[in-house]
This record gives structure tokens, C-alpha cells and sequence, in this order.
């Protein structure tokens, strides 16, 4: 992938490209350090406290769910699994609040500079709107997840209504407003989610692609190599700072899917193979077990495939260095 040169691109920037996700970002109470006037930060920091507290209070009111389970079976697994989940968003909440003002910053400080100096790859231009695509498609479909199961749950989904608890032992316009109050936290909850899975997919796919650029650029110019090696190498120094960067704020997402998916996976399995579980129950166990699969499979193949990028690269640095270094011995 040949990058394009600046000059052909005179008002490229890199604010643009993460405008989308800095918008979603903003408007999920992630405060990210650019804000120019008091009054935005301080209604940013006002958004970021009730949407962090909403997080955490739906962890410490879904664990109420376990004064009503005694008996060891599927339901008490997947409500484990689903305790699990709710940890996880909360802890990549907290965790990308406080990453995100320094490290996603300076990662966009750098990929900037890093732009300027050797122009911007023909993706970048695109990638404004695949973000906002992915964005929209991805929301969509979770919230209409979360409104339509959380409004059936007395009805189609009878035996899942303890996931309301303790907002079920309600009834009439109390119950209506009770449940009003958990969809829109429900809601907050998985924004949470969709902002750090955006954050990470954006920034990885930024480092695999500039990667595989600059590897693709340094096997085209390979014949030249021993003239440029000195240009390669502030490119590669440039490069890694932006890397390191990127996985200082895509790190706790890796490790959050980790660490909470595959307990999520094993009670969910343990849940589906005890059996004796109701049919919604089951689509439900099922629901999840295969979308905290496709996540882990998402982190596992997007980290997989930046690693090779890396490799890749430094790989055809190597050979081009002995290969220099074997020329100049042949020389003298």
C-alpha cells in the first residue's frame, strides 16, 4: 500500500479520522484531556460520574440476584456468566477513564506527527466512515437486545425476569418506572462496551496497517536500502512510540476480555450442560456464550494479526541490515 503524500493531501489530519470514536467517547463520559472550556470539562467529568456510577451500581445490584439462588444448576452458572460480563465492562469503564486522557492522546499526538512526516496511507481516509458504519451497526443491534428482552421479560421471557432483581418485586407504575430506570442503565452498560470495542478495533487496525505499509515500502525498497536505512530507522523508532502508546490503552481491554470471558464461557458451558434449563433460558445462554466467543475470537485474531504485522516487518529489517552490513564487509 503506497502512502499518499501530504502535499496531495494539504488539510489531511488525523482529527477527522478519530472524530467519530473521540464523539462516542465523549458522549459515554470518557473525558479525554483536549477539552478547551471549563464548562465542557466539567460537564464531560459530570457524565463520566454518572455513567461510571451506573456501571458499578448495576454490578453491585445484579449481585442481589444470588440471595434468591441456592441450588447449584444452569440458572445459577449463567447468572455467574452474566456477573462476569458486568464486571468486565465495568472494569475496562474504569480502567479506559483513566488510560484514555493520557495514552489515547498521545497516541493520537503521534500517529499525527507520524503522518506529517511520511504521509498518510490511502486507508486513513476511509476509515472515518467504517468507524461510524461499525459504530452504528454494532449499537443498534445491542440495544435493541437489551429494550426488547428487558420489556418481554415478564412476558416471553418469564423465567430471565430475576435478571431485573431487585426491581421485580414491584408492581403497577412503580415496577413501569423501576424498569424504565434499568433499560436506561442496561443502556449505559453496553455503550460502555461499544465504546472500548471501537477504541480497540480503531487503534489496532490503525498499527496493523501502517505496519504492513511500511513493511510493503521497505521490500520495494530494498535495492536502495543502504541509503535510506537511516530514514527506516527513524521511521521504525517513530512507529514503535505509536505502538506503545496504542497498546498502553488496548491492554486493559485484552486483558479484561481474558480474564472475565473465559470464566463467562465455562459457567455459561457449565449451564448449558447441567440441562434442565427453559427454553429462554437456553436461547439466552446460547445468545451469550456465542457473543463472549466472537469478542474473545475478535481480540485473539486482531492481536494475532498486528503481531505478524510487527514480525513481518522487523523481519525484512533484519534481512535488509545483514544484507547491508555483508555488502559494505564485501566492499572494504
Amino acid at each position: 500500500m503506497k502512502p499518499t503524500k501530504v502535499e496531495d493531501i494539504e488539510q489531511f489530519g488525523m482529527n477527522p479520522v478519530f472524530k467519530p470514536v473521540k464523539q462516542l467517547l465523549h458522549l459515554n463520559g470518557f473525558y479525554l484531556g483536549d477539552e478547551k472550556s471549563k464548562s465542557s470539562k466539567c460537564a464531560y467529568i459530570f457524565l463520566g460520574v454518572i455513567c461510571k456510577s451506573l456501571v458499578v451500581v448495576n454490578v453491585i445490584r445484579y449481585c442481589s440476584i444470588f440471595v434468591m439462588e441456592t441450588k447449584l444448576g444452569g440458572k445459577l452458572m449463567s447468572s455467574l456468566a452474566v456477573l462476569a460480563s458486568y464486571l468486565y465492562v465495568a472494569y475496562l469503564s474504569l480502567a479506559l477513564t483513566f488510560a484514555i486522557p493520557k495514552h489515547f492522546r498521545r497516541f493520537e499526538e503521534l500517529i499525527g506527527t507520524y503522518v506529517l512526516e511520511y504521509g498518510a496511507s490511502p486507508y486513513l481516509l476511509t476509515i472515518t466512515h467504517k468507524v461510524r458504519t461499525f459504530l452504528i451497526i454494532f449499537t443498534l443491534a445491542y440495544l435493541c437486545v437489551i429494550v426488547s428482552t428487558s420489556t418481554g421479560l415478564s412476558n416471553a421471557f418469564p423465567t430471565l425476569e430475576r435478571h431485573m432483581t431487585p426491581f421485580n418485586g414491584y408492581q403497577g407504575a412503580t415496577k413501569i418506572g423501576l424498569l424504565v430506570f434499568y433499560v436506561c442503565m442496561l443502556i449505559v452498560v453496553t455503550l460502555q462496551m461499544v465504546s472500548a470495542i471501537v477504541l480497540f478495533n480503531t487503534i489496532t487496525i490503525c498499527l496493523i496497517k501502517e505496519f504492513r505499509t511500511l513493511s510493503k515500502n521497505l521490500e520495494e525498497d530494498m535495492d536502495k536500502f543502504e541509503n535510506i536505512f537511516g530514514q527506516f530507522c527513524q521511521r521504525h523508532k517513530r512507529l514503535s512510540s505509536v505502538l506503545d502508546e496504542g497498546n498502553a490503552v488496548n491492554s486493559h481491554f485484552a486483558f479484561a476480555t481474558y480474564v472475565f470471558g473465559i470464566p463467562m464461557i465455562c459457567f455459561l458451558l457449565f449451564g448449558l450442560i447441567r440441562g434442565s434449563l427453559p427454553y429462554d433460558e437456553l436461547l439466552f445462554c446460547s445468545g451469550n456464550l456465542f457473543s463472549v466467543t466472537a469478542l474473545m475470537v475478535l481480540v485473539t485474531v486482531l492481536g494475532f494479526v498486528l503481531n505478524d504485522a510487527v514480525v513481518n516487518y522487523v523481519d525484512k529489517a533484519n534481512f535488509g541490515a545483514t544484507s547491508v552490513f555483508l555488502k559494505l564487509v564485501t566492499d572494504t
